[in-house]
């Protein structure tokens, strides 16, 4: 027990929350799993992909905000502690989505709720004798590609990860960039980008109503946690006691003082 608390002691949140990722997607916990109604339409439709690729999305939300936060600080200032402090900011992102991403996979784990097309990509062999609108509490899939999938509904971690980005882009330009037309552009694209990934996963039936209105309740008091907790609500400061905006005028002042 105690060489567990030592090697415990010596790790970090990155480490905790990633193990805890690896437990989740190993399954190593016992999962849910919702049954269903026989013959339900929410539950019979075709599966017809997806009109936002997740390895698109997930690329989007990794390089955004580190080429606004970059592309700002850069204007801004070009020292290297300004540098070293917008790279802090874009780990405390990081990390955020890293809690977004375990918290949708373990919720989708726990609850276990079918997806609108489950009939089709589970094939469950229980549908094939239930009658009328039976409930059938457990079920089996026949389809093997699918097994892990068909009842990954709740949350949809595609409006979550989406409206975490979004919304911490936003947010990050109104409070550390200047005013511009490129600036509203982009919090503007980034809003309605994530609002039309949430309705896409609608419309592809990959999922219900509210799957989607979860995942933006779930990605708001992370995105929270992260904007004013992680990055002090983008108040840098070079040291303790002193803001980044304060640099350029300090030095000037310093510069005075070495002259005279």
């Amino acid at each position: 027990m105690d060489r567990i608390k030592t090697i415990w002691a010596k790790t970090n949140r990155w480490h905790r929350t990633l193990l805890l990722f690896f437990i989740v997607e190993s399954r190593l916990l016992p999962g849910g799993q919702v049954g269903f109604e026989c013959n339900d339409p929410a539950l019979s439709y075709p599966f017809t992909g997806d009109t936002i690729n997740f390895k698109w999305l997930f690329v989007v939300t990794i390089f955004l905000p580190l080429i606004m936060i970059l592309l700002v600080e850069r204007q801004k200032d070009r020292s290297e502690s300004n540098r070293e402090q917008a790279l802090q900011w874009y780990r405390e992102y990081l990390f955020g989505l890293l809690i977004n991403v375990t918290v949708v996979q373990m919720l989708k784990l726990i609850v276990g709720s079918p997806r609108p097309h489950f009939f089709e990509t589970c094939q469950p062999q229980e549908a094939l004798t239930c009658k009328d609108s039976e409930y059938v509490p457990s079920y089996t899939c026949t389809q093997a590609h699918w097994l892990k999938q068909s009842d990954k509904s709740f949350p949809s971690g595609h409006t979550s990860l989406a409206v975490h980005c979004a919304l911490f882009v936003a947010y990050y330009l109104h409070h550390r960039a200047t005013a511009a037309r490129w600036v509203t552009y982009t919090q503007v694209s980034s809003v309605l980008a994530a609002a039309v990934c949430g309705v896409s996963r609608m419309t592809d039936h990959r999922h219900h109503w509210w799957d989607v209105l979860a995942g933006v309740v779930l990605s708001l008091p992370i995105l929270g946690y992260t904007m004013f907790y992680g990055c002090s609500n983008f108040k840098c400061q070079i040291r303790k006691e002193e803001k980044c905006e304060d640099k350029p005028q300090k030095t000037e002042e310093l510069k005075k003082e070495v002259a005279s």
